[in-house]
């Protein structure tokens, strides 16, 4: 096993178009050693990227009170 020491970024950002137009959007952005990963709203979905980048065959799975999968990625 690799135990190589990686470093993982989450940083927020925020998004408003220059049109007038009521668009806006916020996030993260997810890099793994200063390499850009992954982009959005959907902390989750940032979390699966990044141990996606580093070679990890996973699934992220949500369960509710009672243990039952409510939702995957």
């Amino acid at each position: 096993m690799d135990h190589t020491l990686r470093k993982i970024t989450k940083k927020y950002y925020t998004y408003e178009c220059g049109d007038d137009c009521c668009c806006y959007e916020d996030g993260y952005e997810w890099s793994v050693d200063g390499e850009f990963v992954h982009r959005s709203s959907c902390e989750d979905s940032g979390w699966l990227a990044v141990l996606k980048h580093l070679g990890l065959n996973v699934e992220l799975s949500g369960v509710d009170e009672k243990d039952e999968e409510i939702w995957s990625l």
